[in-house]
């Protein structure tokens, strides 16, 4: 179930990647001062902090405090390992989807003000759009290259959240579609664009195979 709870302020850490939405998990190897400082904090304060996505052109300010996209995820350190060398590795798990608003410290790492941003539809069941999503990863387990692999999403017991969210991380999606995956209120238009996503991998693999008739093999996805 999604923490009903947030803090109201968070540390963000900006990447020029898009990498945990809520229900999954991300490993990070912290090494920059600042966000060394920053992990620190955390860990003796609530370990939350808030992943952000950096805007295009970030490079040019990337020491001083480069734009940020207003959506983000909020995750909670769940693992830490303390390197000899002063760095970290930590395992982040997602929590919710959070906007990031006024800017309430900016030195040596930015604090925000969060505002939590559930999911209207968050308690439906899903049922018809689980299957769908299951038929294709099963196809795309089978079929993928190995540079993509989907049959870890195939273990099962997941909430649907979980599972939407892990295969948005897992999709070969740029920046700015896994990005207005994260953006959208609706868990079922999240699910009707993942579901476009996946059609589309499938449809350049069917057509791989008929450059390549060796690959087919007699699979519907009915």
């Amino acid at each position: 179930m999604p923490d009903m709870d947030i803090p109201v302020y968070a540390p963000v850490f900006p990447l020029s990647s898009l990498n945990l939405l809520p229900e999954t998990t991300a490993v990070y190897h912290i090494f920059e001062p600042r966000y060394r400082k920053m992990i620190t904090s955390a860990l003796e304060g609530d370990r939350c902090i808030a992943m952000a996505l950096l805007k295009p052109g970030f490079e040019e300010n990337y020491y001083g405090n480069p734009e940020i996209y207003p959506v983000g995820c909020l995750g909670s350190i769940s693992r830490v390992e303390h390197l000899e060398d002063g760095n970290f590795n930590i395992i982040l798990e997602g929590r919710e989807r959070v906007g990031l608003g006024e800017l309430v410290q900016d030195y040596p790492f930015r604090v925000v003000r969060l505002q939590r941003l559930p999911e209207n539809d968050l308690e439906e069941a899903f049922e018809d759009e689980r299957h769908q999503l299951q038929v294709r990863l099963e196809y795309l387990a089978r079929h993928a290259s190995e540079e993509v692999d989907f049959s870890p999403l195939l273990r099962g017991g997941e909430s649907f959240r979980s599972l939407l969210n892990l295969v948005a991380k897992t999709l070969p999606l740029d920046v700015e579609a896994q990005y207005g995956l994260l953006t959208m209120d609706s868990m079922r238009e999240r699910a009707r664009r993942i579901l476009w996503h996946l059609d589309d991998h499938i449809d350049t693999l069917e057509l791989l195979k008929r450059v390549d008739p060796s690959t087919s093999d007699d699979i519907s996805l009915n």
